[in-house]
């Protein structure tokens, strides 16, 4: 399947699982986030639970920036980079910065439940949830830790 078709399925299947599960973010309003277009692209198809799927990129989305920002707070004591990225932070940012990495883990966590108990309304609400938590919470925490850790690997190329 070429990646037209592939992407014209994505679609009609989302706005049936739309329908069906009431979810009120839209497409693209996902993908904007968690890049799920290229997530099926990636895998080379689309899903017959296709929240599920979607469900499984949020959560390793929110996963992986968590694996960064602990990083942060601890370091690998053998990786130079995480050691000269986690003195840039004093213990205030860190512990804003923890608190912030304990709310991406209620979401990857919840995804996990939900993929036991196969609660389809709780899927709507998870996927919902992690699009406005993103949206109004994450990435604007996330900018000036980004913008710091930038601006100071900038100061050591010049």
């Amino acid at each position: 399947m070429n990646k037209k078709e592939l992407l014209k399925e994505l679609e009609e299947k989302f706005k049936k699982l739309k329908e069906e599960l009431q979810i009120e973010s839209s497409l693209d309003e996902i993908d904007d986030i968690f890049f799920i277009r290229d997530y099926i692209l990636r895998e080379g198809f689309v899903s017959e639970n296709l929240s599920r799927q979607i469900c499984s990129r949020i959560a390793d989305l929110y996963l992986a920036w968590n694996n960064y920002l602990h990083s942060l707070i601890m370091p690998n004591p053998q990786n130079i980079l995480n050691m000269s990225e986690a003195k840039l932070f004093n213990n205030d940012e860190k512990k804003e910065i923890s608190e912030l990495m304990k709310k991406a883990m209620a979401i990857s966590s919840r995804n996990s439940l939900i993929g036991l108990t196969k609660d389809t309304d709780e899927e709507a609400e998870f996927i919902d949830y992690a699009v406005e938590f993103w949206n109004e919470t994450f990435k604007e925490k996330l900018i000036p830790i980004m913008a710091k850790i930038n601006e100071e690997w900038e100061e050591k190329v010049k």
